[in-house]
Parts: structure tokens; C-alpha cells; sequence
């Protein structure tokens, strides 16, 4: 079974930087906790919304999109294993 979620799009370059971005954050904060979906919820948002404004349009369809390409963790994932499929994601298909 894949880590990466069915979808028919690659992630655009503004997707890859997110990705990256919060993979790096978990990486250093943190990575041996599990990652829960509430977090990556929040991370998708609060990384997105630092970069193009809160509560704008373009940060929410960052966020939207971010989530379509982020997997659900699996039960039990650390933060640092779900760190390393975001880096997956972001650079397949380069």
C-alpha cells in the first residue's frame, strides 16, 4: 500500500515548498510523537496562511491543496516517519 494519497494531479512547486516546509518543522519538533490528523490539518493551514495571509483566498487553496497531496497519518506514524513521506511527495515526479 502507497503512502501517497490516489489523486491524478502533482503537486504544483507552491505545493512542494508547503510540503517541505512542514516536513522540516516536524522533523526538528517533536518527531518521535505521533502525528495525528488534527495536526495535519493544522499544519497545512498555519503554514499556508504564513505565507499567503490568513484568511485569504489564495492560503486557503494552499491549504486545500497541501491536504489533497498530505496522507491521513497511519495510526502509531511518528511525526519524523510522516516527515519523510511529505519530503516523498514533494520531490516524486522532479
Amino acid at each position: 500500500m502507497s503512502a501517497r494519497p490516489n489523486q491524478t494531479d502533482a503537486p504544483t512547486e507552491t505545493c512542494r515548498r508547503l510540503l517541505l516546509d512542514i516536513a522540516k518543522y516536524l522533523r526538528v519538533s517533536r518527531p518521535a510523537d505521533v502525528m495525528i490528523e488534527a495536526s495535519r490539518l493544522y499544519l497545512a493551514s498555519s503554514h499556508a496562511n504564513r505565507w499567503y495571509g490568513q484568511d485569504t483566498a489564495t492560503g486557503a487553496a494552499h491549504t486545500r491543496q497541501v491536504l489533497q497531496h498530505a496522507p491521513v497519518p497511519r495510526p502509531g506514524q511518528t511525526r519524523g516517519e510522516y516527515a519523510l513521506i511529505l519530503i516523498d511527495i514533494a520531490q516524486a515526479g522532479r
